[in-house]
Formats: structure tokens, C-alpha cells, sequence
């Protein structure tokens, strides 16, 4: 058995207090619960439609929670050393998006599945890739407003799609992708480039460009 060299875990360790990580231990758990017993329940909102109201699945609502905790995870309290972030740093701080990401996302779809009486694999898609779109603007959030504030852009447009995102009849516009369906195209391209463009605002674009953060 291979063993981890002792800086090696030092560093890790160091890292995961410095992003307070362990507070996910907390929010991963809470958010697959909600998931679970959300699983199949719409929730009715206040919208713009004739009725005054839409309905929202499960799906869209309780990917919300799990963005925000990734995107706020990339906070550090020790932001203002790592504005001047190195290479190893940024290989780091992108490993753990990708296995964060790929760990809320198997617990959401596994919550929702569980949870649910009638849920398909179109369903556990559609769940998936609300996440990515919700953390697509966590990461220009954090960008835009500080890493801390990662979940301000996701909250805006939950409550935006939320109240003007449907038609009557709850037929979304093609700018509302959370509403629409897993076999849309347009919902996929656009959340795949809004999560590409929040992992280069965040990374890549140059750091005169924005204020660092």
C-alpha cells in the first residue's frame, strides 16, 4: 500500500481549514436530505403568469443548495495571500471543484432517485446539469463579488427564471434552462458555457481585468 508522504498530508490538511471544508461535512448531508424528501414534490412560486404562479420540480430548486456550497467552498481564509495564486495552488483549488462537484452531484441524483416514486434518468440528467448551471454563476459571483459572495449570481437567477422563466401554461423560455427539459440542446450548451465561462473568470482571466479576488 502506497503511503502518503507526511507534507503531503500536511498541505492537504492545511488546505481543507484554510476553505473551511469541514463545514461541508455539515451542508453536503443537509442538502442530500432536503433532495431526498423533495424528491417528486413541486413547489409553486409567485411568477408572472396569467395564473400568478408555476410550478418548480424538485430537480431545479434543490440543485440550488448544492451549487452554493461548492462555489462558497473556494473561499479561503486566507483569501488575501492567495490572490497571488500560484500554479500549484490553481491545480488544487480545480481538483477540488471537479471532485466536489462530481461528489454533490452523485449525491443529489442518488437523493432524488431514492426519494422518488416516478423519477426517470431524464429526471436525474435534468438534476445534474442544474447544478453545473448554478455553479457556472457561482463562479462569476465569486469573480464579481468575492469568493464568500459566490452565492449571490446563483440565488438571482433562481428568483429571475423562477418568476418570469415561464409562459402560460408553464412553457419555459429559452433563456430559462432550468425549465427546460433534459433533451434540450439549448439548456445544455448554455450551461456548459456558463460553468466554462465561470472556471475562466475565476482561473484565467487576466487579474487586471477584475479586481482579484
Amino acid at each position: 500500500m502506497r503511503v502518503i508522504p507526511g507534507h503531503v498530508r500536511r498541505r492537504a490538511l492545511r488546505y481543507a481549514r484554510a476553505h473551511h471544508l469541514v463545514q461541508l461535512a455539515v451542508g453536503l448531508p443537509a442538502g442530500t436530505t432536503a433532495a431526498y424528501f423533495a424528491a417528486d414534490r413541486e413547489l409553486v412560486i409567485p411568477a408572472s403568469t396569467a395564473s400568478g404562479s408555476v410550478a418548480m420540480a424538485s430537480m431545479l430548486y434543490t440543485a440550488l443548495p448544492f451549487a452554493m456550497l461548492i462555489a462558497v467552498s473556494l473561499h479561503s481564509s486566507m483569501a488575501s495571500l492567495e490572490q497571488a495564486a500560484t500554479s500549484v495552488l490553481r491545480r488544487a483549488e480545480l481538483i477540488h471543484l471537479t471532485l466536489l462537484t462530481a461528489l454533490s452531484c452523485t449525491l443529489f441524483a442518488a437523493a432524488t432517485y431514492a426519494g422518488g416514486d416516478h423519477v426517470t434518468a431524464g429526471a436525474l440528467a435534468e438534476a445534474v446539469r442544474n447544478v453545473l448551471l448554478f455553479l457556472g454563476f457561482g463562479l462569476i459571483s465569486a469573480r464579481l463579488f468575492g469568493r464568500a459572495l459566490a452565492w449571490v449570481l446563483p440565488l438571482a437567477d433562481f428568483v429571475v427564471v423562477g418568476y418570469w422563466g415561464a409562459r402560460d401554461g408553464g412553457v419555459p423560455r429559452w433563456w430559462a434552462w432550468q425549465f427546460h427539459s433534459h433533451a434540450s440542446v439549448i439548456a445544455w450548451i448554455g450551461t456548459l458555457l456558463t460553468l466554462a465561462a465561470g472556471v475562466a473568470v475565476l482561473w484565467y482571466l487576466p487579474r487586471g481585468v477584475l479586481r482579484p479576488r
